[in-house]
């Protein structure tokens, strides 16, 4: 499936500017969801992104190709959220209807201790010491292995291209760039344009080391060596005998009935995937806002307390999504909400930097990929040959007893620090099967715990309430996260008076950092598509 060294390659920068002036080749998703294009789609946070993977179903390529292509696209045009420094989550859902999951999430180093963020001095959030083993390459070295149809070194032609060729500035990015001024090392910007044109000619080197040699220069290789000495210098642990050591892990999917689908979510150490199944299946047949609140307060205290990584601790997944479990959260649809004690307690001594593609081709392969690096520019350590940002994932882990990470979230101590451990996520890739168990949908969602509740909302307004993907993406958001006891709401969200009257506090917000991504298939064989607005993002539609 995929080759090394010398393999036959298109020279990346005409592969990928003859993808995009090929006029027949892409169709923008409109708002309206009136799509009358059949082949395949991309949802990534960036349209450059999109169009990364749509230029690789273009030239034949299926949904993995795509979402490989997509990702390695947007860690270089949207480097503050995603990048090969980090690591993420694969859900794959194939043209026979075999669905796998493959996570490829950061580890923390050989050297890392239970208590190493308790002396002055250490920090979890950036520096070296945030920097957990980055798995990204290695993961889509893996899934393309797997699944792709084409090279690797085809696959990564056009974020070469564009890390080489150079683009456009985006919003976000500038947005990002202003709340870290020493990210624009990153880039190399031609003079008096405008908005400014970034290239970025050492990612485009270790790109094209990713393609040629399959990944393992990001094991082994000149990359990886880049990895440990720039997190050396930075004061942190990582070795290569970590990243030559680190493993790829297939895990079972969960599934779960709801309204007459089939969802396909994932496995432990995501908690996402839980605790959305609890929320669709709690809430179903049920109306009103505050019912959905208070399942998502029951979710994510079940995600505080039970969560972990399930090769250190025992994840009892079929007791928090069993009947009685669910109908429990389901007696508490009432017109009163609780304090935060009913819903758990944790028993201790006591966009972000995150991306979500999804794709589906014609062929009925479906792919929801999520990566992340964590924070906004991780650690803000990078790799001084490579170019890479690596991640802070560290701070998923409970560091710091009795008090929150970087996303306000509790933790437990079996999400604690430990060798070669796995941090808990709140990233939640789904695929939506219908009752053929042909996938109609993959969603899912960047932005720490405000994944799980905008993945959640979303699949309800597409397949519920009859909302194109456009509109479902777009429409108001809310979150409850259990602790702290608050509903962040969009100040667009209009039954807000319903939420005051059953006794909660709320935070209301005009935009949250949150940014959905979704694909559908529609009865008529047709694809919709929608990339977040709220991120600036833009889907394609491939002929």
């Amino acid at each position: 499936m995929y080759g090394i060294g010398g393999q036959m390659r298109a020279p990346p920068a005409l592969f990928f500017l003859g993808a995009l002036l090929t006029g027949c080749s892409l169709v923008a998703a409109r708002p309206n969801g009136k799509v009358t294009v059949t082949g395949g789609a991309v949802a990534a946070d960036h349209v450059l992104a999109s169009e990364a993977g749509a230029a690789v179903l273009r030239m034949g390529g299926n949904a993995v190709d795509a979402a490989v292509a997509a990702a390695l696209s947007s860690g270089v045009v949207q480097p503050s959220g995603s990048g090969l420094g980090g690591g993420g989550f694969a859900l794959v859902v194939t043209p026979k209807g075999e669905s796998t999951f493959l996570d490829f999430r950061e580890t923390a180093p050989a050297a890392a201790t239970h208590d190493m963020y308790l002396a002055a001095g250490t920090s979890s959030r950036s520096g070296g010491l945030a920097v957990a083993t980055p798995s990204e390459g290695l993961g889509l070295a893996e899934l393309e292995a797997r699944f792709g149809r084409l090279t690797t070194a085809q696959v990564a032609a056009p974020a070469v291209a564009q890390a080489e060729n150079g683009f456009a500035r985006g919003v976000h990015l500038a947005e990002a760039l202003a709340d870290h001024a020493a990210m624009n090392a990153l880039f190399v910007s031609a003079p008096d344009s405008s908005p400014p044109f970034l290239k970025r000619p050492l990612l485009g080197k270790a790109l094209r080391a990713w393609g040629d040699t399959a990944g393992r220069a990001f094991r082994d290789g000149w990359v990886a060596q880049d990895f440990v000495a720039a997190t050396t210098a930075a004061g942190g642990i990582l070795t290569l005998d970590d990243l030559k050591s680190y493993t790829v892990r297939e895990r079972t999917p969960l599934r779960g009935d709801w309204h007459g689908y089939t969802v396909v979510t994932a496995p432990p150490p995501s908690s996402g995937g839980i605790a959305v199944l609890q929320m669709l299946q709690a809430t179903d047949g049920v109306e009103g806002l505050p019912c959905r609140i208070e399942a998502a307060k029951h979710a994510m205290a079940d995600r505080a307390v039970f969560g972990g990584d399930p090769d250190f601790v025992a994840v009892d997944t079929a007791a928090l999504l069993s009947p009685a479990h669910i109908a429990a959260v389901r007696a508490d649809c009432g017109a009163t909400t609780f304090p935060a004690a009913h819903y758990g307690a944790i028993a201790t001594p006591t966009d972000h930097g995150t991306l979500h593609i999804s794709v589906m081709d014609a062929d009925g392969m479906a792919v929801a990929l999520t990566t992340t690096i964590n924070t906004s520019f991780g650690s803000e350590v990078i790799g001084a040959a490579s170019g890479i940002v690596l991640n802070n994932e560290m701070d998923d882990f409970m560091t710091q007893p009795g008090k929150p990470n970087a996303f306000g979230l509790m933790q437990s101590e079996n999400n604690a620090v430990a060798p070669g451990k796995r941090p808990l996520s709140s990233m939640s890739p789904t695929i939506v099967l219908g009752p053929d168990q042909k996938p109609v949908m993959s969603v899912g969602a960047s932005g720490g715990p405000f994944i799980i509740t905008a993945t959640y909302q979303v699949i309800e307004n597409a397949l519920l309430s009859g909302l194109n993907l456009h509109e479902a993406v777009s429409a108001p958001r809310w979150h409850h996260q259990w602790l702290p006891d608050l509903v962040t709401i969009e100040a667009a969200e209009t039954r807000q008076a319903a939420l005051t009257a059953a006794g909660h506090a709320l935070k209301s917000i005009q935009k949250p950092a949150c940014s959905v991504q979704a694909v559908r298939r529609l009865p008529d064989g047709t694809f919709d598509a929608a990339s977040d607005p709220r991120k600036g993002g833009d889907a394609v539609i491939v002929r």
